[in-house]
């Protein structure tokens, strides 16, 4: 994803791992998260059947996470940063039980406790009773310094054993007894191929030396018969009999060489995703290839799978946008005996995409936008075309069909609705910015009250001893002023019900709402026909009715839609002018089988008509001041290598009669409603001064080749600025709260006066080439159709006179005759422009004799 775009949403925070999980059917299972070292954060996704968890790693600021090595021994999973400066540190985390499934399978039931397995680490030295010698591990003929995951197992009983790795340096020791050994070790560099290494050797009754031989490493992947796509993203892994892994995860458009090797029972799995070459998040890939093989038992000595186009399975997936946002995210995962990691490329928002997957292979996936993620269903397709899906259709509510856990046990009310945005097709969503308060109260007396609230966590509440009727007000928020979240901004789900006291953990069964809306566009706006909204009150357990459904404008002016009978369901059609912005929905129904009843608002359910321009809005006090981007002077991008970054602070101050809670920018090129280019979309730090104002900042690592990769995007970018006011009270929502350049360096080479010496009055021939840094290839690219000028400096003198101007050619080149009439310097000068900087060549001196 871009720069400080926040790619995608942690679903669970750590204490909530053993999160209780709804019992009902299709109902995927709790995600855990653990921040890494490095600040990026890995997400444990849950498995699939028997198969272990994926997992997936999201950077702090939404920028394209790192390369990861990996090693799953057991159900512990270790993750090490590969191709960095500095410190590098790995992580190992648990995995955790398998009792949380998905698509029917059975998860824990609310409010249990979940005991975490205990990893089956590898043998430490002395653990055997048998007599240990040293072992030391090396790589052979290897052009870098790395830090690499080594991993060593017995080959006839597949018992791991430790091995201690150097920090930068391919190294490791280890104490074995004697045996037949089979190791492998991953590392990379930046900029520089990844390596996954196998070995095999003996130890008798002495200490061995074992090397790994770089040179003898092969290129694996899987190419197509398209030539105009090339790898976005890479995971390669090898899984050994007894169930553990090593590999890469996200491994990046660069090469991945593996050792050849065949051992019984174990495999090489390549998961790669294609695109078309030169897409950026700015120019998202209309084609996905989606690919996945695995080498059984033996890797060959060309570890390279051919696929075809015509042998494939084909799909479309539309992503249905919810604002003002150009690229979303589409994560997938190859299930192999270990699921592995997801593969994220961008991909179009609101658009359509063209998959092309491994036919009979089984992929989880995830899609989203900033912080908002949809988990699509596990999808296994078959050869040939298939039915297309679409993800992120408005409105987001919480699903329907028992998909909220509230339950009691004792006089311990627990509830859990972590998919709070999901879409109106039923893909579960989540916002990992989104909040949730609870008001419990009975007789119009409150008993408990929570706020602030990660939307996504379980909360639990007391209840007094004893039968009674309560209502109960669930109310989620999340930010409504971000270009990628405009839509339900606000979900307040408020029932009532009849509960006592319970010796046995009991579901409260609350009926819950279903939307649909029809005639909406990509963009989830209404089109030219009036949009008809779907309502269904569910109660799969009871007798739901239907009694009220609304729909308002403004927000705050309520007008009913006919309700006939006692019909769970209801539909009408919402006449919608040309200036309305939003439409927010309300529906009313109860369960008459137990007389508890619901009434659910989705604020801001839909869009306006497409042609509404979403000016900035203000409320309250709330004022921003101060906007800058890289100190205010200009971002220049050098011909940075594929890969590298550049860096650079963005900040504001933000003042409220009360404090200011938090705030966002954006940075973007263009038109705010559809804009050419998102750079970043991120949340900043806002620090007080005093008590009304605080200075706002954030950091956007910008990799332009990965990024941007389009030079025709050098020039004048704008800033969007939020604000928001302590208490829920002002907010400020500004779409041009600031400008500054985004520009490539410019370069002359060195004037080349000829000939040398001149007579007077002779011709004098001076040329020079002006290049640019070029942010689709690496290095310097031609700067053709600008305006060079050429100077002249005379002998004794310091001051620099222009003499003429000329247009650059298509290959950048400058050149210009005249007559000699002075010794002196002659040089080229180019002016700065929006797109470039200015820049003068290396001066050449000619002798007129």
């Amino acid at each position: 994803m871009t720069g400080a775009l926040v790619a995608a949403a942690a679903l669970l925070s750590p204490e909530a791992s053993a999160a209780p999980a709804d019992t009902a059917p299709g109902v995927p299972g709790s995600v855990s998260a653990t921040t890494l070292a490095e600040g990026e954060r890995l997400e444990l996704l849950p498995g699939r059947g028997d198969a272990k968890p994926g997992f997936r790693i999201v950077s702090r600021d939404g920028s394209p996470a790192g390369r990861y090595a990996y090693a799953l021994s057991g159900d512990e999973l270790t993750v090490l940063p590969t191709g960095r400066a500095g410190r590098t540190t790995p992580t190992t985390t648990a995995l955790g039980p398998r009792s949380g499934r998905v698509a029917g399978r059975q998860g824990p039931t609310a409010g249990e406790s979940v005991a975490t397995e205990r990893p089956a680490t590898a043998r430490r030295s002395g653990t055997t009773g048998a007599a240990e010698f040293p072992v030391t591990f090396s790589v052979a003929n290897a052009d870098q310094n790395a830090t690499p995951i080594m991993r060593v197992w017995d080959s006839t009983t597949w018992q791991p054993y430790e091995v201690e790795t150097d920090q930068f340096a391919l190294r490791g020791t280890a104490s074995l007894p004697p045996g037949s050994y089979f190791a492998l070790t991953v590392y990379g560099g930046s900029d520089r191929p990844d390596y996954l290494l196998a070995k095999s050797f003996k130890v008798v009754a002495a200490g061995v030396k074992v090397a790994f031989d770089q040179a003898g490493a092969k290129e694996t992947g899987i190419r197509t018969d398209d030539a105009s796509a090339a790898r976005a993203s890479a995971s390669v892994s090898a899984s050994l009999p007894n169930g553990q892994s090593i590999g890469y995860v996200g491994g990046g458009r660069g090469p991945i060489f593996v050792t050849p090797f065949i051992a019984s029972g174990s495999a090489l799995h390549i998961h790669e995703v294609h695109g078309r070459k030169g897409a950026t998040p700015q120019r998202p890939s209309p084609v996905r290839y989606d690919l996945s093989h695995t080498f059984e038992r033996a890797v060959p000595a060309d570890p390279v799978a051919d696929v075809r186009q015509a042998d494939l399975a084909e799909s479309e997936l539309t992503v249905r946008g919810g604002g003002q946002y150009r690229s979303g995210f589409l994560e997938t995962s190859a299930h192999t005996p270990f699921a592995g990691a997801h593969l994220s490329t961008p991909v179009p928002a609101a658009g359509h995409l063209t998959e092309y997957v491994t036919p009979g292979r089984t992929f989880s996936r995830i899609a989203g936008y900033g912080t908002q993620t949809f988990e699509l269903p596990d999808r296994t397709l078959q050869k040939g075309p298939n039915r297309g899906e679409t993800v992120g259709r408005a409105p987001y509510a919480p699903t329907g069909g028992k998909k909220y856990v509230a339950s009691r046990l004792h006089d311990e009310l627990t509830l859990y609705g972590p998919f709070s945005v999901s879409d109106s097709d039923g893909a579960f969503g989540r916002d990992s910015g989104a909040v949730q308060s609870y008001r419990l109260s009975a007789h119009q007396e409150t008993i408990a009250e929570v706020a602030g609230k990660p939307a996504q966590s379980p909360v639990k509440l007391e209840l007094p001893p004893g039968q009674d009727t309560y209502e109960l007000a669930r109310t989620v928020s999340r930010n409504g002023d971000t270009p990628f979240s405009r839509l339900s901004d606000k979900m307040v789900s408020e029932w009532s019900f009849t509960s006592g006291t319970t010796t046995t953990r009991t579901d409260l069964a609350l009926p819950d709402v279903t939307f649909r809306v029809g005639g909406l566009g990509l963009r989830n706006e209404t089109g030219p026909t009036p949009p008809r909204v779907f309502a269904t009150v569910n109660a799969p357990d009871g007798a739901p009715r239907l009694s009220r459904l609304e729909f308002s404008i403004d927000g705050g002016t309520w007008t009913p839609l006919p309700v006939e009978g006692r019909s769970p369901t209801a539909e009408g059609e919402v006449p919608v002018t040309q200036n309305t912005r939003y439409v927010s929905l309300r529906v009313t129904g109860s369960d008459e089988r137990t007389g508890s009843t619901v009434r659910q608002t989705v604020s801001r359910a839909f869009a306006g008509p497409a042609g509404v321009a979403l000016p900035s809005r203000a409320v309250g006090e709330t004022a921003v001041s101060g906007v800058s981007v890289n100190d205010n002077r200009p971002v220049v991008l050098d011909g940075l290598a594929p890969g590298s970054s550049a860096m650079f602070p963005v900040t504001f101050t933000a003042t409220d009669p009360v404090g200011i809670a938090g705030g966002d920018f954006l940075l973007y090129q263009g038109a705010y409603s559809r804009p050419d280019a998102v750079l970043a979309g991120s949340s900043a730090v806002c620090r007080p001064t005093d008590a009304t104002t605080s200075v706002c900042s954030g950091h956007v690592s910008l990799a332009p080749h990965e990024e941007l990769g389009d030079n025709a995007l050098a020039g004048v970018w704008k800033v969007g600025v939020t604000a928001r006011a302590n208490e829920g009270g002002g907010v400020v929502d500004l779409q041009e709260a600031g400008a500054f350049r985004m520009m490539r360096k410019s370069v002359l080479s060195p004037a080349d006066a000829a000939p040398e010496p001149v007579s007077p009055g002779g011709d004098l021939t001076v040329t020079s080439r002006l290049t640019a840094s070029d942010w689709t290839d690496d290095g310097y690219a031609a700067y053709a159709d600008q305006p060079v000028t050429l100077q002249f400096r005379q002998t004794g003198t310091t001051a620099w006179s222009d003499v003429r101007t000329v247009t650059s050619g298509a290959d950048g080149s400058v050149t210009t005759t005249l007559k000699a009439w002075k010794d002196g310097d002659w040089r080229w000068s180019f002016a700065a422009n929006s797109a470039a900087t200015a820049v003068s060549s290396a001066a050449d001196y000619v002798d007129v004799v």
